[in-house]
């Protein structure tokens, strides 16, 4: 596995907590830190899902039935996020766009990696 992603991983998680400290020092406000927090997980464990199904799928010796299974649950995986998002807005006390600022964490480490392995070049055991 490429471990730029495993990186952009754990550096997701890192910036979650970073982002939820500063939201309950800034804020001091349980809606915010909250969403925040509920945010960053539900993106991290949706970029885990999302890269054991795209693992799984493209990993080479999967026969054409795992392969569709797989896409499957990949379709699931989104609607589960979809659900999940929804009823943490409906029956938690979040703020919307704190949880929208935690899910975005992710996509701003993937950012952070990519300008990381452009300015450091990349890695030599990366395959294409």
């Amino acid at each position: 596995m490429n471990p730029a992603i495993h990186r952009i991983e754990r550096l997701a998680l890192l910036l979650t907590g970073m982002a939820t400290l500063t939201c309950l020092v800034a804020t001091q406000q349980l809606p915010w830190v909250l969403g925040v927090a509920l945010g960053g997980l539900l993106g991290v464990g949706n970029f885990y899902l999302l890269r054991r199904i795209v693992g799984s799928l493209f990993g080479g010796e999967a026969s054409s039935r795992q392969q569709l299974a797989m896409a499957v649950l990949l379709t699931l995986k989104f609607g589960f996020l979809a659900v999940s998002i929804f009823l943490v807005i409906r029956f938690t006390p979040v703020n919307a766009l704190a949880l929208l600022c935690g899910i975005s964490v992710v996509v701003l480490a993937i950012f952070v990696e990519g300008f990381r392995t452009v300015l450091r070049g990349a890695e030599p055991n990366l395959k294409s």
